[in-house]
């Protein structure tokens, strides 16, 4: 294998994710439960305070679940943040 290739090589592997093992995610599950918080309490408050107020369209189960799937996918980005950007910690030599 010339030099050139392997370089290739080497640039295309560290171009590639290492998958999360299971001590990452419990790592990560306390930002990614708060941003998850943070999105979803204020949604949950402003539907409670509408629907209480006399919009009826609100207290429908299937507007409520479409409205946690709209926030969800809007802020999908934010709240799955630190698993996108994760790099696993590297070995002391």
């Amino acid at each position: 294998m010339g030099k050139r290739r392997r370089q290739e090589k080497l640039k295309r592997r560290a171009q590639q994710r290492v998958p999360l093992t299971g001590r990452d995610m419990l790592r990560l599950f306390p930002g990614l439960f708060f941003r998850a918080l943070v999105v979803i309490m204020p949604l949950s408050l402003l539907m409670t305070y509408l629907g209480a107020s006399g919009v009826t369209l609100f207290n429908n189960f299937w507007v409520q679940m479409g409205a946690y799937l709209a926030a969800y996918i809007v802020f999908n980005r934010f709240i799955f943040g630190p698993v996108r950007n994760y790099r696993p910690p590297q070995p002391k030599k």
